[in-house]
């Protein structure tokens, strides 16, 4: 054994074929599907798997079914997927959902969106390449895919850092069983511990999807704000009177679950050389973002 050990160039061939450190962004969705078809999520699918291979290399998408009555028999895409299912059947469940999408997340970039949007590729690819957000949280503008036109970006779409949003607990799974709110709170509280909320500079958007069937590709939950509405006034006086660690529940996944498929495209990027970033750790000491 000697001090000096020799440099080996590592190979993607000899790491595991579970092995994701190549993922620069999760894309985390979910839904509830109470009609007759899933296509809704089928179509979009479909749509990114024909983006850039060098792209859909570095994203992994984590796929939610919030316990959805309708049977699911789940295809084949070359992407990068994490499929979950929720067991336990609790109305309104969007909270933990995410939570629990989060949580499988393999990059700390992670993109957050409700199944009615869909992302062009150059917006992925920007988020890809962003540095990573830390305290930055960032909505997406909305671009009518008609006229052009451009909308402010839809209130429960996040591009941000799973490190911040698992720092201060995720979404509040109290408000799970009833509609509205917690989207609000979640916004409010990552504001009130400091997180800075931006928008991504419009030339990245997203598109709302006009396509969808919501009478027979979606879901018929009633929206009724009169249960959320007590428990949102309630956590935002916690909040006023206890301070910092005052105004959520900390309940996080609380629900049974069950993977229902891992798959991992077969081609990864080559990794670059950045054998500088070792001998630079006492610059990261200093808060310094060297990647």
């Amino acid at each position: 054994m000697t001090d000096k050990q020799t440099f080996l160039i590592p190979k993607v061939s000899d790491r595991s074929s579970q092995d994701k450190q190549h993922i620069r962004l999760t894309y985390i969705t979910h839904f509830y599907f109470d009609q007759k078809s899933p296509e809704t999520l089928f179509n979009l699918l479909e749509k990114y798997e024909k983006y850039d291979p060098e792209l859909l290399d570095q994203i992994q998408f984590v796929i939610v079914d919030d316990c959805s009555p309708l049977k699911i028999d789940i295809l084949d895409y070359d992407l990068n997927i994490t499929w979950l299912r929720i067991s336990d059947n609790i109305t309104w469940n969007q909270g933990g959902a995410r939570n629990l999408g989060v949580t499988y997340a393999k990059s700390d970039k992670i993109l957050m969106s409700d199944l009615d949007l869909e992302f062009p590729e150059h917006t992925l690819r920007k988020m890809v390449k962003m540095r990573n957000p830390g305290r930055n949280f960032y909505k997406i503008y909305r671009k009518d895919k008609e006229d052009g036109s451009i909308r402010n970006g839809h209130p429960n779409t996040f591009f941000m850092s799973r490190g911040r949003f698992m720092r201060f607990y995720g979404y509040d799974e109290e408000y799970s069983g009833g509609y509205g709110a917690e989207d609000y709170r979640f916004v409010k509280f990552q504001k009130y511990h400091g997180s800075w909320q931006h928008h991504l500079q419009k030339k990245y958007y997203c598109h709302k999807r006009i396509e969808i069937d919501r009478d027979g590709a979606y879901h018929s939950l009633n929206r009724n704000f009169d249960r959320n509405t007590i428990i949102d006034n309630r956590k935002r006086n916690e909040l006023l009177y206890g301070g910092a660690e005052s105004g959520h529940s900390r309940i996080f996944l609380n629900f049974q679950w069950k993977v229902m498929l891992e798959n991992n495209r077969m081609t990864r990027p080559i990794v670059t050389s950045k054998r500088w970033w070792k001998h630079i750790w006492w610059f990261r000491v200093l808060g310094v973002d060297c990647r």
